[in-house]
C-alpha cells in the first residue's frame, strides 16, 4: 500500500473512533429529568392535599411518556388518561382543555350515544384519533423559551382540578423552566 492510503484510513480510522465516542448532540429540547420528576411530585403533593389519587405525567415533543408517577391508590386508568391529556396538547397545539371546548357540541344539542367499547373523552365524529381526549388537565411547558413537551394530570374528580394541579407542580418548578 502506498503511504498516502495509509495515511488515508488511519485518518479515517482515527475520526470514526473519535465519532463513536463523542457525546450526541440534544435532538431535543426535553426537560430535564430531575425538573420533570420534581414537577410530578409537586403535582401529585398538591392534588393529595386536596384528598385525589392521581397520576402526573410529562411527554416530550416527540409524544415519548418520559416522567409518569401514579400516586398510592391511583387508578390504573389515570395513567392513560394522563397520556391522552398530553397527547392532545401536542397534537393540537391547544390545552386538552381548550380542545376539548373546540369541538364541543353547540348548547342544547343531545349528546351522541356512546359507542360500546369507545374509549372515553373521545372527541365526536367519526375516525377521530384515539389518542385525543377533551377533558382538561394537560398543558403544554415551555423550557429555556421553547416547546418541551405536554404535561397533564388525570384522576381528581374534574378535569379543572386536575389542571389546577399541573399548575401547583409548574410554579414549584417555574426558576428551573428558564426563558418565559
Amino acid at each position: 500500500m502506498n503511504k498516502i492510503a495509509v495515511i488515508t484510513i488511519a485518518a479515517t480510522l482515527a475520526s470514526l473512533q473519535a465519532a463513536s465516542q463523542a457525546p450526541a448532540p440534544a435532538a431535543t429540547n426535553d426537560l430535564p429529568i430531575a425538573v420533570a420528576t420534581e414537577w410530578a411530585q409537586a403535582a401529585i403533593a398538591a392534588c393529595t392535599a386536596n384528598g385525589y389519587a392521581v397520576t402526573a405525567l410529562y411527554m416530550t415533543t416527540d409524544l415519548t411518556s418520559k416522567v409518569v408517577l401514579r400516586a398510592d391508590g391511583a387508578r390504573n386508568m389515570t395513567v392513560d388518561v394522563a397520556r391522552r391529556k398530553a397527547y392532545t396538547v401536542l397534537k393540537t397545539g391547544k390545552t386538552s382543555g381548550e380542545f376539548g371546548a373546540s369541538v364541543a357540541l353547540p348548547a342544547g344539542t343531545p349528546a351522541p350515544a356512546a359507542v360500546p367499547g369507545a374509549l372515553p373523552g373521545l372527541p365526536p365524529g367519526k375516525d377521530v384519533d384515539q389518542n385525543l381526549i377533551i377533558w382538561e388537565g394537560g398543558l403544554p411547558v415551555n423550557f429555556g423559551g421553547k416547546l418541551a413537551g405536554a404535561l397533564s394530570v388525570s384522576g381528581a374528580p374534574g378535569g379543572d382540578k386536575d389542571a389546577a394541579c399541573v399548575n401547583a407542580g409548574l410554579a414549584k418548578v417555574a426558576s428551573k423552566l428558564g426563558g418565559k
